[in-house]
């Protein structure tokens, strides 16, 4: 484990207030590998409430308060269906301040799909630029807003699902290494595909 990884594991350790033993940190090679390792460790309290469903009509709302589509709005609904380049530029903002909650920042590929997907240095070596937001789904943004939000919207104390413990290791993994959360999947390696040595 490098001292990233290690950062990471203390973090992870310190919000959910467990310890993680080095033979299993060892054996924590996915997203889902480290979710796993913290699930096993905690109480969970099941409830009633539907988190994902509570975020997705927060985010209906904003988009009708807001008159930004008069398209029906689904889980499946693709952001880039929702907005155009121009209005996504003019108005994320104003979702985010009507939403409540902290949204994915967008990117330059939100902004100019026309951009290569990978940059070339010196004509060589290539950098994969980060995924753009507006390709993802409503679901896909009501997933990276919890994890975004993940202190304001879970009680650490009262961890409901091992769904609540995947958004929090998203959004630790997040905050602390500054990976965009659209990059974050549950089955990235943490060394090879998040760059976390």
């Amino acid at each position: 484990m490098g001292l990233d990884s290690v950062e990471l594991l203390m973090s992870v350790e310190n919000k959910f207030g467990i310890r993680i033993e080095d033979s299993e940190a060892e054996k924590i090679y996915t997203v889902q590998n480290f979710v796993d390792s913290v699930y096993d460790k905690i109480i969970i309290n099941p409830t009633e409430k539907c988190l994902t469903q509570i975020v997705f009509y927060r985010i209906r709302k904003a988009f009708q308060n807001l008159k930004l589509t008069d398209k029906a709005i689904k889980p499946e609904t693709k952001l880039s269906e929702l907005l155009t380049q121009t209005e996504l530029k003019e108005n994320w903002y104003l979702l985010e301040t009507e939403i409540g909650l902290e949204l994915p920042e967008l990117v330059a590929l939100d902004f100019n799909p026309n951009l290569g997907s990978h940059v070339k240095i010196f004509g060589m070596k290539t950098i994969k630029r980060t995924t753009p937001v507006s390709s993802g789904t409503i679901r896909d943004l009501i997933h990276w807003t919890i994890a975004l939000n993940q202190e304001k919207l879970i009680d650490i104390q009262n961890v409901t699902s091992k769904y609540e413990v995947e958004r929090i290791i998203i959004g630790i993994i997040n905050r602390n290494m500054g990976i965009p959360i659209s990059e974050i999947k549950l089955e990235h390696s943490i060394t090879d595909d998040l760059g976390i040595d």
